[in-house]
């Protein structure tokens, strides 16, 4: 089958300068919301306590290895702290402190953290395996819960020598007022309705106070750079930490994407440089009724995108037996060792692979006008993280033809003439089109371009 790839005059000397194709990341497409899978997280109470053991044990680690790495108690380095506070946020897998001091500190947060008033409530009420909690809803629970887990891993700091014994650790404490008894018997859209409403107004507060202590800080006076790192920490980590959490439950992916049509109009505008650009042509194989594009070590299928306003949902507890690179155990083992079901009783792997690959064939039915094809590349292992890694060699005889934009220039056609005689192939064997707009039928059409000009 025929398949269409819009690009830039740049992009698209680049590739045939290079021979190959650049797999991108779901953040480097035009979609925020792509590869999105709805995570929720409902599970019995070991399974919860196990991942609030975590949160805590997280929010220390960051806590200490910003004193340790800093030198001194206070530091005025603003953007590396934000900068460790994302890349710190989340610890995958406790288990590999298990021979170190740490080990110990984080046994004794876990079990001090647990048995906190709020914690037991919030475990007790989410633990009954009933409610799917969802992305907002967790935030607000890791909200609520900071100010215990912050004050016991202060404590824990100054014990150690990395806080000074005077900070006040309850300089900024914010009041969840909620009953989850009075939660217990009302729908699901009205316990989301009130959830909301508290963390707006106590998301509205915390970030107040932050203005104001920036408002009235003293450049001079180190002891508030340091409340305001703190206040920082209190308000950005739990956020960062469930965005740290969605992002563990499936490893990377890269695409390479196509359309099915090189005459939409909206396609030229937005990928070909405002129709300055061009539509390469690609052939694929079919192999036993699927197409496919070869590449130096291996051949890569084409599929098409499914538009759709159905999400893939995903159980967070469900998912954690099939990441290779954490211990499940350690996140699904409560107070006291006991155990969560779920380390026996999760979705099958094929389940879990089709998921992983799925959430890249899927796009919102906005985007139905595409048409697009891609090419997936899986990356469980982390071998193509570095985006020079990304650039994969495929076979020439692939590329089929070019189809010249309504306003390409001479010139560019020019240089990618010559660009494809240096590359060998040969201009006869090779297909010209021009994009032509009719004024009568007020649409995009695609004519042979006959050129009576030979590179040599």
């Amino acid at each position: 089958m025929k398949l269409y790839r819009y690009r830039t005059i740049k992009s698209a000397l680049l590739e045939l300068d290079r021979g190959t194709f650049y797999f991108a990341e779901p953040s480097e497409l035009n979609d925020p919301i792509e590869g999105y899978v709805k995570i929720f997280w409902r599970g019995d109470k070991p399974a919860w306590e196990g991942l609030l053991k975590n949160f805590i044990c997280s929010l220390f680690y960051n806590l200490q290895t910003h004193f340790l790495m800093s030198g001194r108690f206070y530091s005025s380095e603003h953007e590396n702290f934000l900068s460790d506070l994302h890349s710190k946020s989340l610890l995958s897998n406790l288990h590999r402190f298990e021979d170190s001091p740490l080990s110990k500190i984080f046994e004794e947060l876990g079990e001090k953290f647990l048995s906190e008033e709020i914690t037991q409530e919030v475990v007790n009420f989410y633990g009954e395996d009933k409610i799917k909690c969802y992305g907002r809803e967790m935030e607000f629970i890791f909200r609520m819960l900071i100010d215990a887990a912050f004050i016991i891993c202060v404590r824990k700091c100054k014990s150690l020598g990395l806080i000074r014994e005077d900070f006040n650790e309850n300089f900024f404490d914010v009041e969840y007022e909620i009953s989850f008894e009075a939660l217990r018997n009302v729908s699901d859209a009205v316990r989301k309705q009130k959830i909301e409403e508290i963390e707006n107004l106590n998301c509205d507060m915390m970030e107040s106070g932050l203005l104001s202590l920036k408002l009235n800080s003293r450049l001079s006076d180190m002891n508030y750079k340091f409340k305001q790192q703190m206040l920082w920490l209190r308000f950005i980590f739990p956020r960062t930490y469930l965005e740290r959490l969605k992002a563990i439950m499936y490893p990377n992916g890269y695409v390479v994407c196509f359309s099915e049509t090189p005459t939409n109009s909206a396609m030229w505008g937005n990928y070909a440089d405002n129709h300055k650009g061009i539509c390469f042509i690609y052939e694929t194989e079919d192999v036993d009724g699927k197409e496919f594009i070869n590449f130096a070590a291996k051949s890569l299928e084409v599929k098409p995108i499914e538009y759709s306003r159905q999400v893939i949902e995903r159980n967070f507890f469900d998912t954690l037996r099939h990441l290779s690179f954490i211990h499940a155990e350690d996140w699904l083992t409560g107070s006291g060792g006991v155990k969560s079901y779920k380390l026996t009783d999760c979705a099958a792997t094929d389940e879990y692979d089709n998921d992983y690959q799925e959430k890249f064939y899927r796009k919102m039915t906005d985007w139905n006008y595409e048409r697009e094809y891609r090419i997936f590349l899986k990356d469980k292992f982390y071998r193509y993280a570095d985006k020079f890694a990304r650039n994969l060699r495929y076979d020439l005889k692939a590329l089929t033809g070019i189809i010249f934009g309504i306003r390409t220039t001479l010139d560019d056609k020019l240089e990618l003439i010559q660009k494809l005689a240096r590359l060998k192939k040969s201009v006869q064997d090779f297909e010209f089109f021009q994009a032509e707009y009719d004024d009568e039928t007020q649409i995009i059409s695609v004519r042979e371009k006959i050129l009576l000009t030979k590179i040599t």
